[in-house]
């Protein structure tokens, strides 16, 4: 009997290679932290560039996910995740899963911050170790 690879079960899903992209600018985004001062406008630049990128990135995720769901994708919805980023993430799994579901993706989703927070962790204490920085 063979096997035919549909789009559920093949592993580079769209959503997987978002978090993938996500991953890397967590890992790119750690040496633009440190090199810069706190107070100076690169610092303010990178760092409102960084919430729009993140804020692209979960908007992405959210829509490869509700085409994959086969559900639809509020205009309004988009708008919400554009402004509000990460928080936003968290209203589109409880309305798109319910609460049982919600609850557990939220848990997944939360999981997958913290690496993403540990990967700029890393990047940013190799980049102040290589450049000695404080």
């Amino acid at each position: 009997m063979a096997h035919t690879l549909t789009a559920q079960s093949s592993f580079w899903q769209p959503k997987r290679t978002v978090l993938l992209i996500a991953g890397l600018f967590s890992a790119a985004l750690g040496p633009l932290i440190v090199l810069p001062n706190e107070t100076s406008l690169q610092f303010r630049i990178i760092r409102f560039a960084a919430l729009i990128c993140i804020s692209l990135l979960v908007l992405t995720w959210c829509y490869y996910d509700s085409l994959e769901r086969h559900q639809s994708f509020y205009p309004w919805l988009r708008i919400v995740i554009l402004f509000f980023g990460l928080f936003a993430l968290f209203i589109y799994l409880f309305k798109s899963r319910g609460l049982k579901q919600g609850m557990r993706s939220s848990g997944m989703a939360l999981l997958s911050l913290l690496g993403l927070l540990v990967i700029l962790s890393a990047s940013t204490f190799a980049c102040a170790l290589i450049f000695g920085l404080d």
